[in-house]
C-alpha cells in the first residue's frame, strides 16, 4: 500500500520493530507475584512500524536521529 503525501513510515521504537514488548503481570505461580510475559506492542498494534505525518516525521528525524523505511511517492 502506498503512503499519501506527507506519510513516513518507521520501525515502531517502543518494540524496535519487533511488534512485541515485555509485559509485567500477576503471576500467582511466580515467586514475587509478578512475571514479564510477551504482548502485542500498543504503539503501532503488533505491526512493527509506525507512519507519521510530515512534521512528526522531520521532528523524529531531527531530534532522535531516526531514518524512515517508508517515504511518499513522488508525486
Amino acid at each position: 500500500m502506498d503512503l499519501v503525501p506527507g506519510e513516513y513510515e518507521f520501525e515502531c521504537d517502543e518494540c524496535n520493530g519487533d511488534g512485541n514488548v515485555q509485559v509485567i503481570r500477576e503471576d500467582d505461580q511466580a515467586p514475587d507475584g509478578c512475571s514479564l510475559f510477551w504482548d502485542q506492542c500498543d504503539d503501532c498494534r503488533g505491526q512493527g512500524t509506525v507512519t507519521m505525518d510530515e512534521d512528526e516525521a522531520a521532528e523524529a528525524i531531527e531530534v532522535s536521529g531516526r531514518t524512515p523505511i517508508r517515504t511518499p511517492a513522488a508525486t
